[in-house]
C-alpha cells in the first residue's frame, strides 16, 4: 500500500497541511503527518526519512529550506508548498522552487495544499512514458533529454498533454500555463535577457496549478520524472550512482580550492 508524508516545518501552517490530510484519506492513500525543522530539528528530520515513503509532501514558509533538504536525503518524489509569510510567500515559493540541478524538488503556488495533494494522488499512479511539450532543439528541452536518455527512459516529443504520461511543459514565462487534468511538470523557460528579478512575479501569478521546477530546470523535471517512475526500484541504483557523481564533483572541486 502507498504512504505518503505530510511535513511541515511549523504546527501554525496547521491550515495548509489538514486538507492536504484530508484528500488523501479521501482517496483512501495512508499518510503520516508530522512536524519537523531542517533548520532547529535537522536530527529528528533524518530519522523521519529513514522510513519508507512514496512520496513525500513538505512545506514551509520564509527560507523554506525543508522540502530540498528531504530531497537531498531521498530519491523518492518531494512536492513543495510554500507558506506565505512576507513577500506573500513568494520567498518560500521561489526557495523550493530554485533548486540546484541534480536535486529536484516539484513545487506548487504558495499555500496549495489542496494543489500538492492532488498531484501526489496522480504521482502514486504507474507511468511508462515521459511526455515532452516543447521544441525537440530547444536547449532546456534538449538537457532533459539527455538526462532521459542516461536513465533509459521511454519519451516522446508533441504538442499535446497525455493522460497516462508524466508531461513536461516547457513554456517560456510570461505565456499561459494551460491547466490540465493529467499530471504535469512545468519547466518554465527565461531567456538570458529576460530574466530579471521582476520575473519572480510571473511566477507568482502563473503558479496557482500543476508541479514547478526552476526556470529552465529541464534536467531537474527530467530526474523528477525518473524518480517517479522508479516505483518498483528499476532506477534506485542509477539514481543513487548519479548523486554520488555530484558528490564527488563538489569534493573535487572542495579539494582544488584547498590545494
Amino acid at each position: 500500500m502507498s504512504k505518503v508524508l505530510i511535513i511541515f516545518g511549523s504546527k501554525s501552517d496547521e491550515s495548509v497541511y489538514r486538507p492536504i490530510a484530508s484528500i488523501l484519506k479521501q482517496n483512501k492513500i495512508e499518510a503520516e503527518l508530522r512536524i519537523s525543522s531542517a533548520h532547529r530539528t535537522p536530527e529528528e528530520l533524518y530519522e523521519i526519512l529513514k522510513a519508507n515513503y512514496d512520496v513525500v509532501i513538505a512545506g514551509a514558509g520564509l527560507s523554506a529550506a525543508l522540502p530540498g533538504v528531504i530531497a537531498s536525503k531521498i530519491i523518492k518524489p518531494v512536492i513543495g508548498v510554500p507558506v506565505a509569510g512576507n513577500y506573500q510567500g513568494l520567498d518560500a515559493l521561489l526557495s523550493i522552487m530554485q533548486m540546484p540541478p541534480g536535486i529536484p524538488v516539484l513545487a506548487v503556488g504558495v499555500g496549495l495544499g489542496k494543489v500538492a495533494a492532488l498531484n501526489a494522488v496522480k504521482l502514486l499512479k504507474d507511468y511508462s512514458l515521459v511526455n515532452l511539450i516543447g521544441g525537440e532543439n530547444n536547449k532546456v528541452v534538449k538537457r532533459a533529454i539527455d538526462i532521459l536518455k542516461e536513465f533509459n527512459i521511454n519519451y516522446q516529443v508533441s504538442d499535446n498533454v497525455e493522460n497516462d504520461a508524466v508531461n513536461i511543459d516547457f513554456t517560456p514565462l510570461g505565456e499561459p500555463f494551460a491547466e490540465r487534468g493529467a499530471l504535469v511538470i512545468f519547466c518554465p523557460l527565461v531567456e538570458k535577457d529576460d530574466d530579471k528579478a521582476e520575473a519572480a512575479l510571473n511566477v507568482l501569478k502563473e503558479s496557482t496549478h500543476g508541479l514547478w521546477v526552476g526556470l529552465n530546470r529541464g534536467d531537474n523535471a527530467a530526474l523528477a520524472a525518473v524518480e517517479i517512475m522508479n516505483k518498483n526500484g528499476k532506477y534506485s541504483a542509477a539514481l543513487q550512482a548519479y548523486r554520488q557523481e555530484m558528490k564527488e564533483q563538489v569534493r573535487k572541486s572542495d579539494k582544488e580550492v584547498r590545494e
